[in-house]
């Protein structure tokens, strides 16, 4: 089976709760495995029985990690959500490839804001832990197509409003003061910077908050993996 791997920023504290979960299930796998190998008298079978036996237990396992009943690793269990994370989603129904322009993209989509991911008291960005995990090639395609294709609408507005709008004066002020220009330069170019109004502000924020990236996913998995077991 092929996989993709993936990387997303989460909160440790979440990863640690994971680390449970997945022992929980590991011991079922295991507990499993061990009543599959004394229902078919595997101990006591030789020579081609044997193999037999064991060929059809993995097979029954690998059915069973399929469908989500047996989920022995970390990559189980988060595939096992991340499938109902897309169905809850409505993220499940066939969706075209990514673009070849897009495809491999790293980071956030044009236009969505870290504000709104959770933060320490001290305000800085509470995801600071990382969960890897390796997707099925099917699933991996699914969470990036839907995400995509969902957030597209949404993306190319921002996009049209960063036209409109740009970063703002006090972002202007900040990156020309940074390279080096003269204050009463870096004042003039934030004086002559269009300053959003406050609807336009409010359309911006409601346009990022319709993105979903295939973080939010995996992130939405994790929560529901620690929250249900």
């Amino acid at each position: 089976m092929h996989v993709k791997p993936f990387v997303v920023a989460v909160e440790p504290d979440h990863l640690a709760s994971l680390d449970d979960v997945v022992d929980c299930h590991r011991d079922a796998e295991r507990a499993w495995l061990k009543q599959a190998r004394e229902d078919c008298g595997l101990q006591g079978l030789r020579g081609p029985d044997a193999t037999e036996a064991r060929q059809r237990i993995r097979l029954r396992q690998a059915h069973l990690r399929e469908v989500g009943t047996l989920r022995g690793t970390r990559d189980l269990v988060i595939a096992h959500e991340a499938r109902q994370v897309l169905r809850s989603w409505k993220l499940d129904g066939p969706f075209d490839p990514v673009p070849p322009k897009d495809a491999g993209a790293r980071g956030r989509p044009a236009g969505s804001a870290s504000s709104r991911y959770p933060r320490t008291p001290d305000g800085q960005s509470a995801l600071s832990g990382r969960l890897a995990v390796r997707l099925p090639s099917d699933l991996a395609d699914q969470i990036l197509r839907s995400t995509y294709w969902h957030s597209a609408p949404a993306v190319e507005e921002l996009r049209e409003w960063q036209r409109k709008w740009g970063d703002g004066p006090v972002v202007v002020m900040r990156e020309a003061t940074r390279s080096g220009a003269p204050a009463d330069l870096a004042g003039l170019l934030a004086a002559m910077t269009p300053r959003a109004t406050a609807d336009a502000i409010a359309q911006r924020m409601q346009l990022q908050e319709q993105i979903i990236t295939s973080g939010d996913v995996l992130r939405e998995s994790l929560t529901r993996a620690i929250s249900n077991d």
